[in-house]
């Protein structure tokens, strides 16, 4: 196998006691569609977009959450090794590395801000490890935090990242693979610290008010920004959110 590409989100998993409703709603919204695959211990429901193509998954855990979330994996060379780094930076593992089926090799984590974060070694690398680029697919990713410098390091460490500053009005660091830009730190205060991924979107005021009409709240009206282009967060029925993009530029 070739070396594993490090500094790339490549899935995204909604966890959730209530998966089915979530199921429901992203259809509507995404028109996402769902694949059951075989594991050792039962079956994991993927989710794929229109075109067929996995992106990420429902999970069901074994304890219901205080709310459910998106859990963003992090493509590493070792996930065992990853976790034992983390905790050497000041963050916890909240699952050890274990191998699912034939896949590859997972541990859950937390940042030392207490952002959640899946550390994923897969068997076979199969592609760049890019976003997609196409519409239903994810195309970026964004942290809150209280301190993106503290952030900002630990993420150096962890992923491979490089780092640059955009020409935002206020504060916001890009972090960078490959020469590519892989998601954003910004500060939120009060915010809960956590990743927050976007899907592609070719209307996302059309997106904003159908999510709203199945029962989600806006939590950041449409608006556009220089350089980035048109975005929108809502919050789904269950309380997770999620961001949605349409890029002023090709990415």
């Amino acid at each position: 196998m070739g070396m594993i590409p490090t500094g790339r989100f490549v899935w995204f998993e909604y966890v959730s006691k209530e998966d089915r409703r979530a199921q429901a709603f992203f259809a509507e919204l995404f028109r996402w569609k769902t694949k059951e695959v075989p594991l050792p211990q039962g079956t994991y429901t993927m989710i794929t977009t229109p075109a067929g193509h996995a992106i990420g998954g429902y999970h069901q855990p074994p304890r219901t959450p205080v709310c459910p979330y998106w859990l963003s994996h992090l493509q590493v060379h070792s996930a065992e090794d990853s976790a034992n780094k983390v905790k050497m930076l000041g963050g916890k593992i909240v699952r050890d590395a274990v191998r699912i089926g034939d896949m590859g090799t997972m541990a859950v984590v937390t940042d030392p801000l207490g952002s959640l974060l899946a550390l994923w070694q897969p068997v076979r690398v199969e592609g760049s490890g890019n976003y997609r680029g196409t519409e239903g697919s994810w195309i970026w990713n964004e942290l809150y935090s209280e301190d993106p410098d503290r952030s900002i390091q630990f993420y150096r460490a962890i992923g491979g990242f490089d780092v640059a500053r955009s020409h935002a009005p206020g504060r916001y660091d890009v972090l960078k693979s490959g020469g590519i830009g892989r998601g954003g730190v910004m500060k939120v205060p009060g915010a809960s610290p956590m990743w927050m991924p976007y899907v592609k979107v070719a209307d996302p005021d059309a997106i904003a008010e159908k999510a709203q009409a199945l029962g989600a709240t806006i939590k950041l009206e449409p608006e556009t920004l220089p350089e980035v282009g048109r975005v929108a967060v809502v919050t789904d029925p269950l309380g997770a959110s999620i961001g949605v993009l349409r890029p002023s530029h090709l990415m």
